[in-house]
């Protein structure tokens, strides 16, 4: 029933509107497409225990990079998920990520993808871009902005060194690497 409720929410993200009509811009709508989707994905994986302390009832979302319309992804703060609540916080260098669970790295920060895969890769974090290459290239998940639609690309390896695990339903709705 919850994979139901995803592919809705996804097919309703992809229905394309004009942007005044939404009260968004184009680039403006692209962040929030990619937020909700983030959300849903974040429904569909499973962090070992040990990095989500029970003290704490929250599931961390660090922000790295420039982010053109930050609040867009900022909205996510305080939603639940999975019993806790979200709590979304930018982030200077990968090394601040300290107790996040996912990491959305910038565009911005293309240059230095490789540098941030390699300081994150066994961490139990999911790491999150929307730099072209990006699953192929060791992150978890790409996200794909084409034609008001956001395609996914997840890079199953580099979830499996993370000690993640990622739902056989959402794989099924992504392109997955390795091919």
């Amino acid at each position: 029933m919850k994979f139901a409720a995803f592919i809705l929410a996804l097919a309703c993200l992809t229905i394309s509107r004009p942007a005044q009509a939404a009260g968004s811009t184009g680039p403006e709508r692209e962040y929030e497409l990619k937020a909700a989707v983030l959300y849903h994905i974040m429904e569909y994986v499973e962090w070992p225990k040990e990095s989500l302390p029970d003290q704490s009832g929250t599931i961390q979302i660090g922000l790295l990079g420039n982010i053109p319309f930050a609040a867009a992804l900022e909205v996510l703060n305080g939603k639940p998920l999975q019993g806790r609540k979200v709590v979304v916080k930018k982030l200077d260098k990968p090394q601040d990520a300290g107790e996040c669970q996912v990491i959305f790295i910038s565009s911005s920060e293309k240059g230095r993808v490789s540098e941030i895969v390699s300081e994150l890769k066994t961490r139990p974090i999911l790491t999150v871009s929307e730099v072209e290459g990006f699953a192929e290239r060791g992150g978890i998940v790409n996200l794909v902005a084409v034609q008001n639609r956001i395609n996914m690309e997840i890079n199953r390896e580099a979830a499996k060194q993370s000690r993640l695990t990622i739902s056989s339903q959402l794989l099924k709705l992504a392109k997955v690497y390795p091919r």
